[in-house]
């Protein structure tokens, strides 16, 4: 880092004039050969394959791919082959692709799901630094020093970051005739026990809605976040659901098991009085949760909230939504890394798989049709000036053949449409949040899990075992906690976290 430059000074340059040297000295060539390949046109094609998580069902996918494939094929010299894989098989499915060493192009990989370090560690992914110089320099220079920082596992970069809003601040995402209709001031919530009357009112007046809506006893959907708390996860695997964190303030980064904190007992103590009044499902409906969600079942969402959340949660269920982020807004290396696209070691076109992942963060015509497909067909321009889009006449987000909402997983969101009009303004203001968010004292901390890998595994089982239904309320803190803490404890957290402030400790040392 250049002297006199902190964190701030990195975010706030957006990174352009702080590049390091090598990819500064390297600009004037891969500009040259780009303007170059620009006007003479590629040679030949390849097809490259990306396979990715979908949380709805896309039946028109093949049409979206031949409408990109006509813009990529003459003006990159590649084509790329859409292999979405349903949400809830994916993980598995990556996990024995990797195990048989099937061939693969471009992969979704991150902490949340077909976890990174994992697959760093099973040496599943293509290192990517001179590849990204000499085949994606626009993606490159487009983000900080500190950003790409933030990927590196042994001090090479393994993942593609998608330009997004990297703060994730917890919240209530409320439908807004629900919330109209009783009252709901979310300027006057500013904890998860503040919205508890608004959930006792509607499950009081609204007999065919249960308050809260969940998919599954997961990571999320319960009023705790390691994030909402001011804890940075650091060990690699877990979500903001986990426990081995370090105060994103704390200067001298103590590794602290946050399920032995008051704070948390307080936060499973209100998901149990939640879910004891009737406000959760009592049993979650797994892939229906959408097709309930659009049928007005549920009134409030707890998960993440961005800026552009109430536009996104419109398109995906039909309703006007209000929403508000609670807790610290905090800058992470879990929240920079949280989508990320990679290229897999098994690849035998790397360099036009990183050509693909270049287009489609630079490129604003490919980027919008993975997207949001075809217009006219599966999206409509509602407000050309502002870039808002909608849906064409007769088409919902329930009958919408290509609508997958998940335009962070693609490339740089803010290259995207709105979704309407209220969050016009969006991405400049999200990127300002990039750039103020206070920066956890450990961003850019990447955990080495070799020495305690199997600890670490059975830390995870535990966490999902016992600490999901702990923290959505299904079992009674008076006995849930210390029985989680001695599973926690049986699994090995104690030797983790060690290990984890010995690595701080040496990380923070060679700062």
């Amino acid at each position: 880092m250049p002297k006199g430059f902190s964190r701030r000074d990195f975010l706030a340059q957006g990174g352009k004039a702080l590049l390091a040297g090598g990819a500064i000295g390297a600009a004037g060539p891969l500009l040259s050969a780009c303007d170059w390949f620009a006007k003479s046109g590629p040679t030949s094609t390849t097809e490259v394959a990306y396979t990715y998580p979908t949380f709805t069902p896309v039946p028109d996918v093949a049409l979206v791919q031949d409408a990109m494939n006509r813009i990529l094929k003459p003006k990159y010299g590649v084509t790329i082959k859409l292999n979405p894989i349903d949400f809830g098989a994916y993980d598995q499915k990556q996990k024995l692709a990797v195990a048989a060493g099937d061939v693969q192009d471009i992969v979704y990989s991150v902490p949340w799901v077909n976890n990174y370090y994992v697959n760093v560690a099973q040496g599943a992914l293509k290192p990517l630094d001179s590849l990204l110089k000499s085949h994606a320099p626009k993606t490159y220079g487009s983000m900080t020093v500190q950003a790409w920082q933030a990927t590196k596992v042994n001090g090479k970069i393994y993942g593609v970051l998608n330009q997004q809003p990297w703060t994730r601040p917890i919240g209530p995402r409320v439908r807004k005739d629900l919330a109209d209709k009783y009252n709901l001031d979310l300027t006057k919530v500013n904890t998860f026990d503040d919205l508890t009357p608004f959930l006792a009112a509607v499950k009081a007046g609204e007999p065919k809605v249960t308050p809260i809506g969940i998919a599954q006893i997961a990571d999320k959907g319960g009023p705790y976040s390691a994030a909402y708390l001011g804890y940075e996860i650091v060990d690699g695997v877990s979500t903001d659901a986990g426990v081995i964190g370090v105060k994103a303030d704390d200067p001298n980064l103590k590794v602290v098991n946050i399920a032995t904190l008051p704070e948390f007992l307080q936060q499973v103590q209100l998901a149990r009085q939640w879910f004891q009044a009737g406000y959760y499902p009592v049993d979650p409906p797994g892939e229906q949760a959408t097709a309930n969600w659009r049928a007005g079942k549920y009134a409030v969402e707890i998960d993440v909230v961005h800026r552009d959340s109430t536009g996104q949660l419109k398109a995906t269920y039909g309703f006007e939504f209000v929403a508000k982020g609670l807790g610290p807004l905090v800058l992470t290396t879990g929240g920079i890394i949280a989508t990320m696209n990679n290229i897999s070691s098994t690849s035998k076109h790397p360099e036009a798989a990183m050509t693909l992942l270049e287009a489609l963060n630079t490129d604003v015509d490919v980027y919008r049709l993975i997207c949001r497909g075809i217009e006219g067909t599966h999206y409509a321009v509602t407000d050309a000036k502002n870039a808002v889009v909608g849906f064409p006449t007769g088409v919902t987000a329930s009958n919408d053949r290509y609508n997958p909402q998940t335009s962070w997983m693609f490339g740089d969101l803010f290259n995207d449409f709105y979704s309407s009009e209220d969050t016009v303004g969006a991405w400049p203001l999200s990127l300002k949040d990039n750039q103020t968010a206070i920066p956890s004292k450990a961003l850019g901390f990447a955990f080495d899990p070799t020495n305690v890998k199997t600890e670490l595994a059975q830390v995870q089982k535990a966490q999902q075992q016992y600490g999901y239904p702990l923290i959505m309320g299904r079992a009674n803190p008076s006995s849930g906690l210390s029985n989680y803490l001695s599973k926690l404890h049986d699994a090995g957290v104690d030797k983790v976290m060690s290990e984890i402030q010995r690595q701080l400790d040496s990380w923070r040392s060679s700062k």
